[in-house]
């Protein structure tokens, strides 16, 4: 449907007309109970207690869903990897399982007949364990097949960013070589900056002024001169030794380890779609299906410094790329300088394909919070500070800083703070990011974008006041359509569209934007929308058991999101577009396929995902990682499904 035969709403009508923020669809769409094509509703057992229990325990689980049913781990046999790919094994002490003979008698049925691994890059890697095998292994013997004949020497899917085990070791063992130790406090921090295009010296260190007066005796007045001048000498002596020890450490580490030469350019937001970061659903598939729809710039989820210097290979994956992404960042999240410090210099002595780092001062969890990290690091302007100097000492990309308006809706401290970064003048800030809402809101309420346009105009006063340069803003929430984004825009603040949820729930709505329509897209075009994502996830995790079980899951995080979108054909009138904080109601859609996709049920997300990866295992279950606070109310009464929308970086 174009925009042309729609009349937007503006927020205030919504406001006056619909107290509760409930969507309204046509009357031939409405539906008082669950649709008979759906599963029926899980009913919850009672788990007794007072309020007070239930309340303690909605505190506990806020945000995240930690007690939700983990799969088990995959009891296949533990084939070795280079019989199952390359039909031989490379090792002459090799400890895994060669008998392929048992595997082919006990392997299951294959999902369907063609592998789209094997059908895009001509082999597969996973053999005879690979749930469509029968597309490219032999039946009798199991043996793996090529289509150019010979197993390929490096078999590339598009991903970049891998580390080395000689690097993951090293991190394990805190060996690896970092140009800034661990526990640095910030005044440690000095912006020499020779990857900036120059160096910047420290900063001399002060000296108390001659305070004498023309009225003390002449023989005062020498002895004090003397004095200042002892002073002014032992400053300068200590300042020399100071430069000395650092340019000696600086070359130092530069000869361990050379960072590569590049030449910074900070990215230009303006004008483009960026898909933030999104926690758990912003993964790479996702990004993948967010670049198919005209999505400019991405960026990872978050990653904690911590756990990437501790080196997890879970979190270490998080800062994988795939050369669709043509413009990518990294975020990260910390508590102290030297952890970003080093995860910079990380990433550059690695050589990885990062184009800029989003610093995280927004994530309102606890557990990130309480470790000084996410938006606690907003109430620590000197680590901030001493962060991206550190950072650009030793990386040569560009730093984005994500913030919230403030701890606490009520004093909020964002115009305030951007405008003393603008002042430090370090030429690495790329951007700043305000989320409309402060850390205590989470995502409740609608996101503040007329505090968002205070914050354009402080920054705007302090670049004329303090002669610096003015750092693009860039405002993020609730932008769930093109007429959200047009309405949201205000002086002073870049014309970026940042998509959050908005981007989970319509991942088509950056075609949206740059088109300026409403998409009435099909049911049968969605369909095909996830099994481009299920084809990218068996790319990303593998086609065998294992690899199926993790793209399933992170789908079904994935509807969590997607079941809260209303096709534009359903609304009534006066109800286009669909705004982020409006309750989607039950509805019957144009379809069965359109109106299972619609279902909060968490069963009915299952039946969905079987689909396109096949049935699931009797004892499967699933709940979504992040569960929205709306949508805890209906978890208690028996819905059995659990709105997505806890913890997302937007």
């Amino acid at each position: 449907m174009s925009a042309s035969v729609i009349t937007p709403r503006s927020m205030e009508a919504i406001k006056a007309t619909n107290p509760t923020m409930q969507v309204v669809v046509k009357p031939a769409h409405e539906a008082s109970d669950v649709p008979s094509v759906l599963c029926p509703r899980i009913a919850q057992q009672p788990t007794g207690g007072d309020d007070r229990d239930k309340q303690q325990d909605k505190k506990q689980r806020k945000g995240q869903n930690k007690k939700r049913p983990r799969d088990a781990k995959c009891s296949e046999s533990p084939l070795c990897l280079g019989l199952i790919r390359n039909n031989k094994c490379p090792w002459d002490d090799c400890k895994f399982n060669h008998d392929i003979a048992t595997v082919l008698k006990d392997r299951p049925a294959d999902i369907g007949e063609q592998c789209v691994i094997f059908e895009k890059f001509g082999s597969c890697p996973f053999g005879v364990n690979c749930r469509w095998g029968l597309s490219h292994i032999d039946p009798e013997t199991g043996e793996n097949k090529f289509r150019d004949g010979a197993p390929p020497a490096d078999f590339d899917m598009g991903v970049k960013n891998s580390f080395r085990v000689q690097t993951q070791k090293a991190l394990r063992s805190r060996r690896y070589p970092f140009f800034y130790e661990r526990n640095t406090p910030p005044d440690k921090f000095q912006p020499t900056l020779a990857l900036w295009g120059g160096q910047i010296l420290p900063k001399p260190p002060k000296v108390a002024p001659l305070n004498v007066s023309k009225r003390d005796p002449d023989d005062v007045i020498e002895a004090m001169t003397k004095e200042y001048e002892v002073r002014v000498a032992a400053a300068k002596k200590e300042y020399d030794q100071t430069l000395l020890k650092f340019e000696k450490k600086r070359a130092e580490a530069q000869s361990k380890t050379p960072f590569p030469k590049k030449t910074r350019k900070l990215i230009d937001f303006e004008n483009k779609v960026y898909i933030a970061p999104l926690t758990t659903v912003g993964n790479l598939p996702f990004r993948r299906i967010m670049k198919k729809f005209g999505a400019d710039i991405t960026c990872s989820e978050m990653a904690l410094c911590a756990n990437i210097l501790q080196g997890q290979a879970s979190e270490l994956a998080l800062l994988k790329r795939h050369e669709d992404e043509d413009v990518f960042g990294v975020q990260l999240a910390g508590g102290f300088a030297d952890q970003f410090s080093r995860c910079a210099e990380l990433i550059e002595k690695e050589n990885l394909e990062v184009d800029f780092i989003d610093m995280n001062c927004g994530c309102p969890l606890d557990l990130v919070c309480d470790k000084g990290g996410g938006s606690a690091m907003m109430q620590k302007a000197n680590k901030l500070k001493a962060a991206v100097i550190g950072m650009g000492n030793v990386f040569s990309g560009p730093i984005t800083i994500k913030m919230r308006t403030g701890w606490d809706e009520k004093k909020p401290f964002a115009a305030k703070l951007t405008r003393q970064i603008q002042s430090w003048g370090l030429p690495n800030i790329a951007a700043v990011m305000v989320h409309g809402r402060s850390r205590t809101q989470r995502y409740s309420r609608l996101a503040d974008y007329d505090y968002i346009g205070q914050v354009g105009a402080a920054m705007d006063r302090g670049a004329k006041e303090d002669m610096c340069r003015r750092i693009p803003l860039i405002p993020n929430g609730d932008v769930m359509s093109y007429v959200d984004f047009e309405e949201r825009k205000r002086a002073g603040v870049s014309n970026t569209a940042m998509l959050a949820r908005g981007a989970l729930i319509k991942p088509w709505l950056p075609t949206e934007i740059k088109e300026r329509r409403h998409w009435d897209i099909s049911a049968t075009e969605r369909l095909d929308m996830l099994k481009e994502f299920v084809n990218f996830g068996l790319e990303q995790w593998g086609s065998d058991k294992q690899g199926i079980n993790t793209t399933r899951r992170f789908l079904l995080e994935w509807q969590s999101f997607l079941h809260r979108y209303i096709p534009v054909g359903c609304l009534a009138e006066g109800n286009v577009p669909q705004r982020m904080n409006e309750r989607p109601p039950l509805f019957v859609g144009r379809s069965d396929l359109e109106t299972l996709m619609a279902s909060d049920n968490s069963a009915d997300w299952v039946k969905l995902s079987e689909l396109l990866l096949g049935k699931v295992d009797d004892d499967f279950k699933f709940e979504p990682k992040h569960k929205a606070n709306s949508y805890a109310k209906q978890d208690r009464d028996g819905d059995g499904g659990g709105g997505g929308g806890g913890r997302v970086e937007g």
